[in-house]
């Protein structure tokens, strides 16, 4: 898309600004939320819930914020928490699915506002951003939408580093620690061997894995939410 359409870019870049704004804290504060409801205090204590405090800041991650221009998808920092409070396979998963969880919501929430301003025609083609007569605002609020349910779909996935492994480790380290910790200590190299795999497949295997893999959990979430499956800019992660 960048080398194809820069205009294009550029212009879904700027309509992608306030939705990474938004969807990191979502995603982050969730897992936040999620710990303090299973009994771990520490989100509040750091103060992660008093905006003026300039914590929240710290929950953006500069690799993530990329990642959300080039390929629509995005991760933060996490909040500090004690991850000794949260003992217990029910509470491991009950804090790790609390992210993804609040990205959904978000989702759902303007899932519902795009279908109510395509009802009142202020929103006629969601992809194509060149081509205004959309409404600014209804492209915003699809923004919005979608990066955090591409972000909740992402984070699904069984990748080390994501929310996905490590619902993965909640349920089966226990059985297999020594695999775990091997993993752990080579996710750098992972991520690397991942990124490759996700811009070289496009070029050499003309398969965007990327897409197909986002596509596992965000095509039944966005036919639920928005009545159909649709993509945005690059990242169309909906098998036609």
């Amino acid at each position: 898309m960048l080398f194809n359409d820069p205009i294009g870019f550029l212009i879904g870049s700027i309509f992608l600004i306030p939705a990474i704004a938004l969807t990191v804290p979502v995603h982050e504060l969730g897992h936040a939320v999620a710990a303090l409801l299973l009994g771990d205090p520490t989100p509040r204590n750091r103060g992660y819930f008093q905006p003026q405090t300039g914590l929240v800041r710290r929950l953006y991650n500069v690799y993530g914020v990329v990642a959300a221009f080039l390929v629509n998808v995005t991760w933060g920092s996490p909040a500090q928490v004690n991850e000794y409070r949260l003992s217990g396979t029910g509470r491991k998963l009950g804090y790790v699915l609390g992210g993804p969880a609040a990205n959904l919501v978000a989702a759902a929430i303007f899932g519902v506002v795009v279908r109510v301003l395509h009802g009142a025609a202020a929103f006629e083609n969601p992809v194509s951003l060149s081509q205004p007569p959309l409404g600014y605002l209804a492209t915003v609020v699809y923004a919005l939408y979608f990066l955090n349910l591409s972000t909740f779909a992402f984070q699904l996935l069984p990748v080390p580093g994501l929310d996905g492994w490590r619902i993965v480790e909640a349920l089966f380290r226990g059985r297999n620690p020594r695999f775990f910790f091997n993993v752990a200590a080579n996710v750098q190299t992972i991520w690397l061997v991942a990124a490759l795999v996700v811009f070289l497949g496009p070029l050499v295997l003309r398969f965007p894995v990327l897409d197909y893999a986002v596509a596992i959990f965000f095509q039944p979430a966005s036919s639920v939410i928005l009545g159909s499956c649709t993509g945005y800019v690059v990242l169309i992660p909906c098998l036609r």
